[in-house]
């Protein structure tokens, strides 16, 4: 080879080789960030199949990370040996979870073939198991928003259910169809119980248990947005660092390529 040539190669070597430090160590950086992004990626095109959206992180310190803590509204009341919570939005009989309900907890009574259940603004008709039968609101008619939820008579066998709406009083004598304003004097409110403290802290856990699901986890960490606005700059500068480096590979392919032909 010539040592005009040899200069040539030289030169165009001392040419490319920035590009080719800025492509290893650019690849190098990115690589990790590819990585989480191609697995969250898969895991939440089968959210279905891996029911992310059923799994909970209790871990605590991620929690206080999402800002999670105890909710100001906190209710509870006893049925016999039946008990009903409602930390949150979220509503328990005994220790099975419920539909949630925004509205506050105003109480319940047991009747023969089902148990009613009063909130604000909407009203729950469970079997004596638990289960959920119907929910009552706005849109089937129910008055709202009840400020208190009782009976007409004090002994709960005897007494029509009577709902307490803008100092007026409704009652339903048809399974709660429709409602009917009444004027009895007659009206013995539900009592909302004091929960000891085993029974407070176990439904704390259990709401601290139910807030944040994995898929949410997974969502946050596929964009970035588990560590903020810091997290999606970073996710951002990762896409340009990738289309820089491609572009910069087929650059640099482009000049061997030509010099070989």
């Amino acid at each position: 080879m010539s040592k005009r040539k040899h200069k040539s190669v030289l030169r165009n070597k001392g040419r490319l080789l920035p590009f080719i430090r800025f492509h290893r160590w650019a690849g190098l950086s990115s690589f990790l960030l590819l990585v989480l992004v191609s697995i969250t990626g898969i895991m939440l095109n089968h959210t279905e199949e891996l029911n992310l959206d059923e799994h909970y992180i209790n871990t605590q310190w991620l929690q206080t990370w999402y800002g999670i803590n105890m909710p100001e509204q906190e209710n509870y009341f006893k049925l016999k040996d039946d008990y009903f919570a409602q930390v949150g939005k979220q509503f328990y009989f005994n220790q099975s979870r419920l539909p949630d309900e925004d509205s506050p907890l105003l109480g319940g009574y047991k009747m023969n073939h089902f148990i009613v259940i009063g909130f604000k603004n909407a009203l729950y008709l469970l079997t004596h198991d638990g289960e959920l039968i119907e929910k009552i609101d706005g849109e089937k008619n129910l008055p709202f928003p009840v400020s208190r939820i009782g009976l007409s008579d004090i002994k709960a066998t005897s007494g029509q259910l009577i709902l307490e709406v803008d100092n007026k009083y409704y009652t339903s004598r048809d399974d709660f169809i429709t409602w009917t304003e009444v004027h009895s004097k007659q009206f013995y409110p539900f009592l909302m119980d004091t929960p000891d403290a085993e029974d407070k802290v176990f439904y704390r856990k259990i709401y601290l248990g139910h807030e944040l699901t994995l898929e949410r986890v997974v969502l946050d960490l596929h964009s970035g947005r588990l560590l903020g606005s810091l997290g999606v700059y970073l996710m951002d500068m990762a896409a340009v660092i990738l289309i820089i480096l491609g572009l910069s590979g087929l650059w640099i392919w482009s000049r061997r390529f030509r010099k070989k032909h």
